[in-house]
């Protein structure tokens, strides 16, 4: 993959899976541009209300910062993925710093806040808010990434959509339909553009191990400890780790996944299985 350039968006956050997708790309060879909507990413409604300890984490520039340590080639942008604007401009900065665009992870993804609640208790324009970053978003970035691979005859996209895209997820009608939404997409765009030697694939996530995963605002919850026991309810007995998304995008962003367009990647630990056999002593 050396040679290669990326976007990959959603990379504010120090336990994100935008950082480690950027990270494990870079350690690939390629040079990648890191990006999110303000350099920290936006938080959500447990750290809106409670606060966040970054620890000296200033955002993208961090990252940047630590994929340079390691050898790799990285630098940032900020923007709005849904503003027509904001997205044409992330896509050309990225050209114009590298000449070409390679690979796009449409990875940021709007936080979680009053969209979790009964339909009814749902104002509106959270509604739109959510559908006008998860969906419009995405089809904005794609928008502008496509020519430049078709151009070169060559690209990889990967839409980051979740598991709520595909099976009911209780008081996320917002998150799901734009999830879902995003599922579509990816399926119709994969038509248009194969004959260009380009693919677009999904990646739907199950629990994750992040600060995003926790979306109570007690302020004496154990965030580690509810994350360990929401993954022992799961048949593999865990919750993802960012690496683990990230080693399913490189995969998807690679040479060796030519033949795959159109698809969906499930990382779920099997937590769709209706009926897991118990765990071992």
């Amino acid at each position: 993959m050396t040679g290669r350039v990326a976007l990959v968006t959603g990379c504010g956050k120090p336990d994100g899976m935008g950082q480690a997708i950027a990270r494990t790309l870079a350690a690939e060879g390629v040079a990648v541009v890191v990006a999110d909507r303000v350099p920290t990413g936006v938080p959500n409604l447990r750290q809106q209300q409670l606060g966040r300890d970054l620890g000296g984490w200033h955002g993208v520039e961090s990252l940047v910062e630590l994929i340079r340590d390691k050898g790799g080639v990285a630098s940032s942008v900020t923007g709005d993925i849904g503003a027509e604007g904001d997205a044409r401009r992330m896509v050309e900065q990225t050209v114009d710093r590298h000449g070409r665009l390679d690979i796009l992870v449409n990875n940021a993804a709007a936080p979680q806040g009053a969209d979790r609640r009964d339909i009814e208790e749902v104002p509106l324009d959270v509604w739109d808010e959510v559908l006008r970053i998860n969906l419009r978003g995405t089809y904005l970035m794609c928008r502008f990434a496509v020519p430049h691979m078709r151009s070169q005859r060559w690209g990889r996209i990967v839409n980051i959509s979740s598991m709520a895209g595909v099976v009911a997820a209780p008081r996320s009608t917002a998150y799901s339909a734009s999830k879902a939404g995003v599922l579509g997409l990816t399926r119709s765009l994969a038509m248009d553009v194969a004959a260009w030697g380009v693919t677009v694939n999904a990646v739907c996530p199950g629990l994750v191990g992040t600060s995003r995963s926790i979306l109570s605002t007690d302020p004496d919850l154990d965030e580690r400890a509810e994350l360990e026991k929401r993954g022992r309810a799961i048949p593999v007995g865990r919750p993802g780790a960012p690496e683990d998304i990230a080693a399913a995008v490189r995969y998807l962003t690679s040479e060796d996944s030519g033949y795959v367009t159109g698809q969906m990647l499930v990382l779920d630990g099997g937590g769709m299985q209706p009926f897991p056999l118990p765990r071992p002593a």
